[in-house]
């Protein structure tokens, strides 16, 4: 099971999911959100579902828009981790 995962694999997940084209250095971005990226809440739901798929991970979704892209990606890595 993957450790972590990257700026380019949720970038991929973006452009398949919500079919928003994106970099993985725009998610980089400390302060880009998801809208900033014109992904809507049905996109960030759909990455999310994946997310919960394939790695087990469970978020909650209720302010996915409001938050960084950044900080998304920091919460799904650390739910990741072994004892989490």
């Amino acid at each position: 099971m993957a450790t972590e995962i990257t700026y380019e694999e949720l970038a991929t997940l973006v452009r398949t999911r919500a079919g928003v084209q994106v970099t993985a250095e725009e998610l980089a971005d400390p302060g880009r959100m998801f809208l900033d990226l014109g992904v809507d809440s049905l996109g960030v739901l759909g990455v999310l579902a994946d997310l919960e798929n394939r790695y087990g991970v469970s978020l909650d979704s209720s302010d996915l828009l409001g938050r960084p892209v950044a900080e998304f990606l920091k919460d799904v890595n650390a739910s990741l981790q072994p004892g989490s």
